[in-house]
């Protein structure tokens, strides 16, 4: 375990940069990666991005300056641009150079002077491209020997707003404005972050016939999950940090880790429920406290969200091909090879009323939608490929026994 102390459970809450365990070589690559260019980080809900994103912001190297932002809540551009705004303030000071030129800009295009707080008026919401560029470019002119990393996290679910609000086009045009910044301002990087996968985001711009791309200057990083030793690691620190009797350590520890698939929040929950069930940590008791989360009707582990999210995502058409797809997955026990998947639809499913659907596409054989399908649910950590076949299994052991559980499927 090296230098790693105990530390004590904290399911579910803000972990310190400290504590960020097995972290380390991820926040170097990319702090290396973002000396080049930006970034595109995907990562799965509750797998550790704000915690490394707090590290990232706690080990900024030398001449670089991390500015990070939820924008989950802004759903118009101007909103976006008074965020970007505010943001440049609070890095600079309300008084600095940058600072002086957007509230002039401001005054401007409002045609008054806009004093006190900095807020942007409905009003001049056409200008939204003009202000955003004005916010970026004035900091980065302004300091050319640093390199500012605008972090904006949830920014797939703030598009996928502007989309809702104001059409298609605008939410294409932030893209494109923020792909112009990032190639007019050398020591200008950006990071996107969100749940919800940005790749849904494009492809629905696409089905509106927007088929540029404005990220592919990006590089896209993925977070994983802690590696088994690592996991080892955390649950062992815990374990300790929480005073539990344990027989065999490591094996207890390594059993945890397991179970929670590596990721520190299920590491967290599990340790912190073997508390509070008798301040022991053995391997029966582990697997008591998963199969409990699992069955738990109040949904402590916040599981259902797995499911729940698919509506979205997916949409009506092509849901019942994802349910098909992901139920059947579920049970086997081997990968299943995507002509498996195929007949098992073909069997499973009844045809659609309406003359064109996307069920009734793969019901007549059409394995190339089948295919795009299932690289959607790769990409969103439902499925991966393995096996001497490559077929398809779940990613996390831990969604699929929550599936088999909750579908009716045990």
């Amino acid at each position: 375990m090296g230098d790693l102390k105990p530390m004590r459970a904290n399911p579910g809450g803000e972990i310190a940069p400290e504590y960020a365990v097995g972290r380390g070589q991820l926040v170097k690559r990319l702090w290396e990666t973002i000396r080049n260019q930006s970034v595109v980080m995907v990562a799965e809900r509750r797998i550790g991005k704000t915690t490394t994103v707090k590290k990232m912001r706690a080990e900024t190297p030398s001449g670089m300056r991390l500015i990070y932002r939820d924008v989950e809540g802004i759903s118009t551009p101007l909103e976006f641009a008074e965020s970007v705004a505010r943001d440049v303030e609070a890095s600079t000071g309300p008084t600095s150079a940058a600072m002086l030129k957007i509230r002039r800009l401001l005054t401007q295009l409002a045609g008054a002077e806009v004093g006190g707080v900095l807020k942007f008026p409905p009003e001049i919401a056409r200008h939204w491209k003009t202000l955003l560029e004005s916010a970026v470019g004035t900091l980065t002119e302004d300091a050319p020997t640093t390199t500012y990393v605008f972090t904006w996290d949830e920014l797939p679910l703030m598009l996928d707003n502007v989309r809702r609000t104001s059409g298609e086009e605008t939410a294409m045009e932030i893209l494109d404005c923020l792909r112009s910044l990032r190639q007019a301002h050398s020591n200008l990087r950006m990071i996107f972050t969100g749940s919800v996968g940005l790749h849904h985001v494009l492809t629905r711009l696409r089905d509106e016939g927007h088929l540029n791309d404005a990220t592919n200057d990006m590089r896209t990083m993925e977070i994983t999950p802690l590696s088994p030793q690592d996991g080892c690691d955390l649950a062992r620190a815990l374990i300790l940090g929480e005073g539990l009797e344990c027989g065999d350590l490591a094996s207890s520890a390594r059993v945890v880790s397991d179970q929670a698939d590596h990721i520190p929040f299920y590491i967290h929950h599990i340790v912190a429920r073997m508390r509070d069930l008798g301040d022991v940590a053995t391997e029966e008791l582990a697997l008591r406290v998963v199969r409990e989360a699992l069955m738990d009707a109040h949904d402590i582990w916040h599981l259902e969200h797995f499911r729940a999210r698919l509506d979205e995502r997916y949409g009506a058409d092509k849901l019942p091909v994802v349910l098909a797809i992901l139920d059947h997955v579920a049970v086997c026990e081997e990968p299943v090879p995507l002509a498996v998947l195929s007949r098992h639809i073909r069997s499973t499913l009844k045809r659609p009323s309406q003359a064109a659907s996307f069920v009734g596409n793969v019901i007549d054989g059409d394995d190339e939608a089948l295919r795009r399908l299932l690289d959607l649910l790769q990409r969103d950590h439902y499925l991966r490929r393995e096996g001497s076949t490559l077929g398809y299994e779940f990613r996390f052991s831990l969604i699929r026994q929550w599936w088999k559980l909750h579908r009716s499927l045990a």
